[in-house]
């Protein structure tokens, strides 16, 4: 481990989305590095089986539907107050759609907007309200690269990735008089459950122009892991507004 074992000691940080994936990742790292560690997703036996495995004491889970703001709000306030305010929270909940445009409906937008910018929405709201966000913490949201770059199919998550990368600009103006630094994690292809299932689905050719697209090659959830872990502590305490890239270099291209 890169980080010392009482990183983040004392902190309680929320992580959505932490069943699987990156929130799970994310969140075991954050409890090895010390923190109380409140998850929250919609799977409530995946979330346990989450909380169990965390090294340490005090971590706490909530079942919740993240892909509406007034839901998400009323769920991350409720979880502060029973618990007690964050120092910071992580959103990785989210959705994924590859769909040609041409048969993209408002289904299809309510879906991925609804995981990805709704809840966001919801986070920030909480977030903004007395005792659930402590001054001088971090807010930090899961984007994506998509959100920069252009790929087809993908139209329907480029935008809703674009507009949480938009959103986080403006909310790092508007939490700055209490401290909070905002920031986005702009990901490429991390070798998740959810990226296997994926990748199997193609071709092996379709595979390898998806694998050269990043320059480094896919990712490893402790990639997504070791950045949010920074952000979330000091060593982020001067950033904010930013989308930063962990994307093997495919921004770059």
């Amino acid at each position: 481990m890169i980080f010392a074992s009482d990183a983040l000691q004392g902190r309680r940080i929320l992580v959505t989305g932490a069943s699987s994936g990156l929130g799970k990742e994310t969140a075991h790292l954050l409890a090895r590095t010390g923190a109380t560690v409140s998850l929250m997703g919609r799977n409530e036996s995946r979330l346990e089986e989450t909380r169990s495995s965390l090294v340490g004491e005090g971590h706490s889970s909530r079942s919740a539907e993240l892909s509406d703001a007034d839901a998400t709000a009323d769920a991350v306030q409720s979880h502060a107050a029973e618990h007690g305010p964050f120092d910071g929270i992580f959103h990785s909940a989210g959705v994924t759609l590859v769909l040609p445009i041409k048969l993209t409906k408002s289904k299809h937008l309510d879906e991925v907007f609804g995981a990805n910018v709704r809840g966001a929405f919801g986070i920030a709201r909480a977030a903004a309200k007395k005792g659930v966000l402590n001054d001088g913490g971090a807010l930090l949201f899961m984007s994506s690269v998509a959100s920069v770059t252009g790929r087809p199919a993908l139209s329907a998550y480029c935008s809703a990735k674009a507009a949480v990368d938009g959103m986080v600009r403006s909310l790092a103006v508007e939490f700055a008089p209490r401290r909070i630094r905002v920031n986005s994690i702009t990901a490429g292809a991390v070798e998740t459950a959810m990226h296997r299932e994926f990748v199997q689905s193609i071709n092996e050719n379709a595979v390898k122009d998806y694998r050269d697209f990043h320059l480094l090659g896919f990712g490893q959830p402790e990639d997504v892991a070791n950045t949010a872990t920074f952000l979330l502590s000091d060593g982020g305490r001067w950033i904010t507004g930013a989308s930063i890239a962990v994307d093997g270099g495919a921004a770059a291209k």
